[in-house]
């Protein structure tokens, strides 16, 4: 389009000469305004304030000498580029409007089957997925915002809504509009989907979409979740350690990982977050802790291969969901216990665990804590995991990844013996200690003697 064509078009509009860079960057979007505007007959002769057009477009038009719909016919929105304060969203309204008013002969598709909204089509969203949350669906920052201001909450909240009514929002441009699209697509396919999701195969169905959406990751996201989960035999680094190896901060490597972990949820949208849930379920209901080992015997079933070590995928599971009692190491307390309700609740075990004969299964001990003992019938099993972690009297042992045990710890009045002395608020002799102790743990458990008990 030269410019002795635009002057054409607007004879009364002065305006200086434009720079390359302005011609440049105004040029970019006008092959997608290109098509002449047809306005049907019958709508020719009507005003242009009949069409809600906005204040800044309205000014174009009359500067352009347009009074009446019929003024478009036959002009290209493109002729407009040059006119003063027409920007690239003024042009895509005057596409809307140009759009609006041509006729449509052809049938409107379904809504599973919506092409991307022009500028005057609305969104049709299906009944199926309209519950779907956008705090729950992979969304951008600018669509985080301009659904805020929206107020919209879910995605049925946008069905109805047009793509121009949209750009009206601050920071919203087409690319959001297209990232809209792409979600509704996203949902009527299935990606999003979470009430297939059987039990049985939860586990392995977890760790594909996992593994799937690290796919997605940046390279470096994908390196500092790998640093940071670990594997088989590779340590665990701190945000500190990946920082000095890339020559970054511990805050910008903290932030890259907290966002990579953020967007590993929601890449399928709810579905990690059901799945998730259906593994704390599951652990809650055996009253058992998700180990390496547990979580191989879940998936050993499944026709899949995972690239992640199991260490490593339980790991990234505790990132996702600290609610979820995961446990690496049979002893790993990784979190700070009350030392007193710690201590108090491991001579009750250990009680329990000397009148079963010296070993008592964790579910079992847990029903007697709550059912039995009045101090414990609030307990909670995440509660009593999270404590069992810390046990010194006794120990937890795995030999059956579903059915771990407690059993007495076999002690020379080391740190089995603390929680004993620290039951009373007084000094105590070593024979105070050495009694209870005894009658605790037995002559077996207890091999020392007064004269070691001092020691500790």
């Amino acid at each position: 389009m030269t410019y002795e064509k635009v002057a054409s078009v607007a004879p009364q509009v002065a305006r200086k000469p434009a720079s390359q860079f302005e011609i440049a960057m105004t040029a970019l979007p006008l092959h997608s305004f290109s098509k002449t505007i047809d306005i049907p007959a019958g709508l020719r002769g009507e005003p242009l304030e009949a069409w809600q057009t906005s204040v800044r477009l309205t000014g174009v038009l009359r500067r352009s000498g347009v009074r009446v719909l019929g003024d478009l016919h036959g002009r290209t929105v493109g002729d407009f580029a040059w006119v003063r304060n027409c920007g690239l969203k003024t042009l895509h309204e005057l596409d809307s409007l140009a759009h609006r008013a041509q006729p449509r002969g052809e049938k409107a598709p379904s809504p599973e089957h919506a092409p991307l909204p022009r500028n005057g089509d609305r969104f049709a969203i299906p009944e199926s997925v309209c519950q779907l949350q956008f705090h729950e669906l992979p969304t951008s920052k600018r669509l985080a915002n301009v659904v805020l201001s929206s107020g919209a909450q879910t995605l049925g909240d946008l069905n109805g809504c047009s793509a121009f009514e949209l750009l009206q929002y601050k920071s919203c441009g087409w690319r959001t509009i297209g990232e809209i699209q792409q979600l509704i697509e996203r949902a009527i396919s299935g990606e999003f989907d979470e009430r297939q999701i059987e039990d049985s195969t939860a586990a392995a169905e977890l760790l594909t979409l996992l593994e799937q959406g690290m796919a997605k990751l940046s390279p470096r996201e994908n390196q500092f979740v790998l640093a940071r989960i670990g594997g088989e035999d590779l340590p665990c680094l701190t945000f500190e350690e990946i920082g000095r190896r890339c020559a970054l901060t511990r805050a910008r490597v903290q932030h890259v990982v907290a966002k990579a972990f953020d967007t590993l949820r929601k890449t399928w949208g709810p579905r990690i977050p059901r799945l998730l849930e259906m593994m704390k379920r599951r652990c809650l209901s055996m009253v058992c802790p998700l180990t390496p080992a547990l979580l191989d015997q879940w998936i050993g079933e499944s026709p899949r291969s995972f690239r992640l070590s199991t260490k490593a995928q339980v790991r990234l599971i505790a990132t996702l969901d600290k609610n979820i009692p995961c446990w690496l190491e049979k002893h790993d307390a990784a979190e700070r216990i009350n030392p007193a309700k710690r201590d108090k609740l491991d001579l009750t075990l250990a009680n329990l665990a000397r009148e079963a004969g010296g070993r008592i299964a964790v579910d079992e001990a847990y029903r007697k804590l709550i059912r039995q003992l009045p101090d414990y019938r609030r307990l909670t099993i995440e509660e009593y995991l999270r404590i069992l972690r810390g046990v010194r009297c006794t120990v937890v042992e795995f030999k059956d990844p579903h059915l771990p045990i407690v059993r007495l710890r076999a002690s020379n009045g080391g740190d089995a013996l603390v929680p004993v002395r620290d039951q009373s608020d007084k000094p105590s002799t070593a024979g105070k200690i050495h009694s209870p102790a005894i009658q605790l743990f037995g002559t077996k458990g207890i091999l020392c003697e007064r004269e070691a008990i001092r020691t500790h």
